[in-house]
């Protein structure tokens, strides 16, 4: 059994190590990199406990330290390409340039190793690095080869595919309308772009079967309310909003310290 103190105290030094940091900066389509990479640890949980059904059978079968540490890195190089204006993007970088995925991911552990005076087991550092290298799947030039890999991967495109977006529907736009607002009042007052406003009202006017904004305020007047779109897509609304609740009301770094796997990391050897 791990040392509870070792290993909280390398993952508070990894959560708040400048690159991770760096991650609540950096706005990918509705939402930063860090409230994405807590809703990969929570998706990555929640695919343990469908394959598994609890997660101490899930225990059995998975490391819990390599998931966690993987998932807190994985997307760094998002946050780093960005910051630093580079033209390659993360997907490219993932799709071609691996050896500079490996680099980071290794220079990050490698300097809380050295701030906790602890260093990872080799066999799970190289989990952890391989969880970075594969979790694009086979859009990347790295593919998933271990369990670990998978669960991170799955998790990642379902989070990808579902709440990168930008939490606003037609419902809340076009209540803004019938209170005499325009298009550019809208923009300024939302913060959202001409092109998601416009998406938005689309959306909600083809699932009604409306021709223009006039027909689909007017159901407003009636209904006091308006779909923000099909089924699929009002869920993916929803869903984000509360996501980027839980982090604005908990805190990233909170949430990531404070997780289901921890009591499973205690119980298995993580450092030599």
């Amino acid at each position: 059994m791990e040392s509870k103190a070792l290993v909280d105290e390398f993952l508070q030094n990894l959560v708040f190590h400048p690159t991770i940091q760096q991650l609540k900066l950096v706005d990918d389509k509705g939402i930063s990199v860090a409230v994405h990479t807590y809703d990969v640890l929570k998706t990555s949980i929640k695919e343990m406990k469908k394959r598994y059904r609890t997660m101490e059978n899930a225990a059995k079968e998975i490391d819990m330290f390599v998931i966690l540490v993987g998932v807190i890195i994985h997307d760094t190089t998002k946050a780093t390409l960005r910051l630093k204006n580079n033209e390659i993007s993360h997907s490219n970088l993932m799709r071609n340039y691996p050896a500079q995925v490996r680099k980071e991911a290794e220079k990050i552990l490698k300097e809380v190793e050295k701030a906790t005076k602890v260093e990872i087991l080799d066999g799970k550092f190289e989990k952890i690095v391989h969880i970075v290298l594969s979790h694009h799947g086979r859009w990347g030039k790295i593919v998933p080869n271990s369990r670990e890999d998978d669960i991170v991967h799955l998790a990642d495109k379902y989070s990808a595919t579902y709440h990168r977006i930008n939490p606003i529907g037609a419902k809340k736009i076009v209540a803004l309308m019938s209170k005499g607002h325009t298009k550019k009042q809208i923009i300024k007052i939302t913060g959202q772009t001409e092109g998601i406003i416009n998406d938005r009202l689309k959306r909600a006017k083809i699932y009604l079967g409306l021709k223009n904004n006039q027909e689909l305020l007017e159901y407003y007047y009636q209904n006091k309310t308006v779909p923000n779109g099909d089924y699929s897509f009002s869920r993916r609304i929803k869903e984000t909003e509360a996501l980027l609740k839980k982090v604005e009301k908990n805190g990233f770094e909170n949430l990531i310290l404070d997780n289901e796997l921890l009591e499973y990391c205690y119980k298995m050897k993580n450092f030599k």
